[in-house]
């Protein structure tokens, strides 16, 4: 017999004072009698206290809990599930009356199951229907180890696992090995893999990491299929198949192809091999893609609204030996990995209404972390006018948005009319805020400013102000708050009043709604404000705004319309907006370029006589940047500036037929923006640095050589190692020496898909960008081994569920018998202190 805990027995001291109570007591009772009737209870007293040890005794038990898994991956034939559905239930029946199960599917996860779930799982996958994440894996490792927390104390404990033993996620060894030490019995049932026809690349390799433009590399191909079908093999490049031929698959054998491409384009060269097999069952993996560095003319991206305007920019380029990619607004890469197959990029004319705040985000890091180049050209959409005030942009740019205004341009007078319905609470509301206070800032002191917000009623937020009075107006917009219903129609007759009080020659009102709203002659009203000279620009946020009300409340109202579903970009499109209607950011005539400092990109020009510009955007130089020309009247024209590891570089003027034809039609024009845009070019920076990874499980294992230019190894560096997911999410990669010259670390790869790794020297200013990509789930790999570590594992039969067991122990619990015995020596003590 064992006891839990012995400290109630710590109250046993009370028997002291009890025998004391009995030896000095004047009961007249006889003294064998009345010891006999005290040594009862004090006896009771301390059973109790053994009882409150929770004592118990442990006992060998033949009772069973079996947990049952089933294999759910894409591997299994659907029709297999069913099958092993029947032999769990034969078990079931072969179970004594004691014992119990449980019963789970696995893929990637662990799922609880019934009869009745399992049936619906096979039909929704023969359906085509079922969970494909779910399916996407065969993490047994992983289920083993969960699947220990269904096991009831007290009972012998099994696991029966049904699989075709493909394995591809968890450690399954390490798992088998934490179960037999716990002594819980684990047998297997083979089930049948796949079977219908499949094919699947499984790798595509060049024969080098690095080539130059027109170089041609080799690139090997690894391709299986489980039948013997004829097939198509494609290698596209930037979407476009570059090449395509025929390939005879034989059956479950692997077929090596090499093809030969031509590197088209310089800078990080994605290639993507397809398969388009006869007969397939699984799409996902039909492709693969690799990535080559290739060296050669520098490649730059340029983004402009109308991709035709740079026709005259480009051909200028291609005379110099630089490459153009010249794309529209919605250009511009989604990823990391996108951007940093440019040398450089260019907004020559792209609001930031048209980039994803993360876009901007990433940009911003495309210079400050990874060396490379972005200039920003005038126009419209650049900017402050463009919306990029505040912005990550405008954190890597020389020239700021912000610009004192010309005393005798006309005053602003703009009223925010904000939808502050209970729809708005949280993050759109806080956003609006922010919005309104960024739009106040850009105006100045002859610019006046009101808020309204709305729901059902409006509600003066902000009287009619002067920009000026900064603190007053932030302290006002902070009191906005979201609740209530959406009725349009009271804000915008009260923001109409406060405009037809207001003395200024510019009257502008923008409208920000997230719903639906009540009655009213909307359009009726933006006519009467139109005609008055009151000009509307209108923001539909999210998918249940009344766009085509919102729109046609713009279009008479002679503004402009914007529709986002991400709360995030209104502040942009607020800050955009306020200076569009300020009309006083550009000027449009004839002015001449002046040199105002001196710089490598200007070598050879100090004495030229620059082209005159048409027109510019007034913007102001941040603290950091060097001002290189001028207009006459002193505002800045060109101007560079470093941010971290890379270069920004903004011109207020452009470079198309509008305001820089005086610059394309100088015979030393292409040459002069040629050396320009190569001053800002990403810099090759891994001189004397190896880097190497490979993968094991979820796993990124890293190793840097270091060698000097004398090929000696480089020892106690300071690094610092980042990797960048397709989220925008930062990981960080500790890297530590691990022999002479070697540096090595680990990075854990478990729910990404793609990394951009960026890894610095610190202590001699050298980088290197490694990148990887996921390629489809191992569950569709064809070809893939049985886990060995199931060999070795008993089989599984229903007639013998019971056998072979391992006995557990079962605790029972004595602490009725103590508190019997007590209440019995309780009894006999008064039965024996009344005779």
């Amino acid at each position: 017999m064992e006891f839990l805990s012995y400290k109630p027995l710590l109250g046993a001291l009370l028997l002291i004072v009890l025998g004391v109570a009995v030896k000095t007591s004047l009961v007249d009772r006889p003294r064998g009698l009345k010891w006999a009737s005290a040594g009862c209870r004090m006896l009771a007293v301390l059973l109790l206290l053994f009882a409150l040890c929770r004592p118990y005794w442990s006992s060998e038990s033949e009772r069973l809990h079996v947990v049952f898994l089933l294999d759910a991956s894409e591997s299994i034939e659907a029709t297999e599930l069913r099958t092993a559905l029947a032999e769990t239930q034969a078990a079931i029946q072969a179970l004594g009356a004691g014992d119990s199960y449980s019963l789970f599917l696995f893929g990637n996860g662990l799922r609880a199951a019934t009869d009745e779930s399992i049936e619906a799982f096979v039909v929704a996958s023969e359906q085509g229907t079922s969970d494909a994440e779910f399916r996407s894996a065969s993490r047994l490792g992983d289920a083993l180890l969960a699947s220990r927390l269904s096991f009831p104390s007290g009972k012998a404990r099994r696991v029966v696992v049904f699989s075709d033993a493909q394995v591809n996620g968890g450690n399954l060894a390490d798992a088998l090995s934490q179960l037999a030490e716990e002594s819980i019995d684990v047998r297997f049932r083979n089930l049948q893999s796949l079977q219908a026809s499949e094919a699947a690349l499984l790798s595509f390799t060049p024969a080098t990491p690095f080539a130059f433009k027109g170089e041609v590399v080799r690139m090997r191909v690894a391709m299986r299929a489980n039948t013997a079908m004829p097939s198509r093999l494609r290698i596209l490049h930037q979407g476009v198949v570059h090449l395509e031929q025929a390939v005879q698959l034989p059956a479950n054998d692997l077929l090596e192809v090499a093809v030969d491409i031509e590197m088209l384009s310089s800078g990080a060269s994605r290639w993507t091999a397809e398969l388009v097999p006869e007969a397939d069952h699984f799409l996902i993996n039909n492709q693969i893609a690799t990535t080559v560095e290739v060296k050669g003319e520098p490649h730059v991206l340029v983004i402009h609204e109308d991709p035709r305007q740079m026709r005259s920019f480009d051909r200028a380029m291609k005379q110099q030996g630089i490459e153009l990619d010249v794309r529209g607004a919605r250009g511009l890469p989604d990823t990391m990995e996108g951007m940093l197959a440019f040398d450089a990029i260019i907004l020559a004319d792209v609001a930031a209404t048209d980039l994803r705040p993360l876009q901007m985000d990433y940009l911003k890091r495309y210079v400050t972390e990874f060396g490379g180049g972005l200039a920003m050209f005038g126009s419209e959409n650049s900017f402050g006018l463009g919306g990029y005030y505040r912005s990550a942009v405008e954190e890597v740019l020389p020239l700021s948005s912000r610009f004192e205004k010309e005393k005798q341009k006309p005053s602003l007078a703009m009223v925010l009319v904000i939808d502050k319905s209970g729809s708005m609470s949280g993050v759109p509301i806080a956003l609006a805020r922010q919005a309104a206070k960024a739009a106040a800032e850009l105006l100045n002191g002859n610019d006046q400013i009101a808020v309204i917000g709305f729901d059902s009623q409006a509600v003066v937020i902000c009287e009619m102000t002067s920009a000026s009075n900064q603190m007053l107006v932030a302290s006002s917009i902070d009191s906005l708050q979201a609740g209530g219903g959406t009725n349009l129609q009271p804000g915008m007759q009260l923001g109409q009043d406060m405009l037809d009080r207001a003395s200024t020659r510019i009257k502008h009102m923008i409208i920000l709604s997230d719903g639906q709203t009540g009655g009213g002659q909307y359009e009726a009203m933006a006519q009467e404000m139109a005609n008055r000279g009151v000009t509307i620009s209108t923001v539909a946020l999210g998918q249940g705004a009344a766009r085509e009300l919102m729109q046609a409340i713009a279009q008479i109202g002679k503004g402009r319309y914007y529709e986002t579903n991400d709360p995030n970009s209104v502040p942009t499109i607020f800050t955009k907006e306020t200076m569009q209607a300020s009309k006083s950011a550009i000027k449009e005539d004839l002015y001449a370029s002046v040199q105002a400092g001196e710089h490598p990109i200007l070598s050879g020009y100090e004495r030229s006589q620059l082209p005159m510009v048409l027109g510019y955007v007034m913007t102001r130089p941040t603290p950091t940047a060097q001002v290189l020309l001028v207009a006459e009247t002193g505002d800045p024209l060109l101007a560079v500036s470093r941010f971290g590891l890379g270069t920004g570089l903004a011109y207020t003027s452009d470079l198309t037929d509008r305001w820089g034809s005086e610059w394309l039609s100088w015979p030393s024009g292409s040459k002069f923006w040629a050396q320009v845009i190569r001053g800002i070019l990403k810099k090759e920076s891994g001189a004397g640095m190896s880097v190497q990874s490979s993968v094991q499980g979820e796993r990124m294992q890293v190793q840097v050589l270091r060698q000097d230019p004398g090929m000696r190894p480089v020892n106690q560096l300071s690094w610092r190692a980042e990797a960048l997911d397709e989220r925008g999410q930062t990981h960080v990669l500790e890297l530590t020496q691990s022999g002479l010259g070697q540096y090595a670390g680990e990075l854990s790869l478990a729910g990404l898909d793609r990394l951009v790794l960026n890894i610095r020297d610190l202590t001699l200013g050298r980088s290197q960008v490694l990148r990887w990509q996921r390629s489809y789930p191992a569950e569709y790999r064809l070809g893939a081994k049985p886990a060995p570590e199931l060999q070795q594992v008993p089989a599984f039969t229903p007639a013998t569920i019971r056998d072979q067991l391992v006995s557990a122990s079962a605790l029972q619990s004595a602490t009725p018998v103590f508190v019997l015995s007590a209440m019995f020596l309780l009894l006999l003590g008064i039965v024996l202190r009344r005779v």
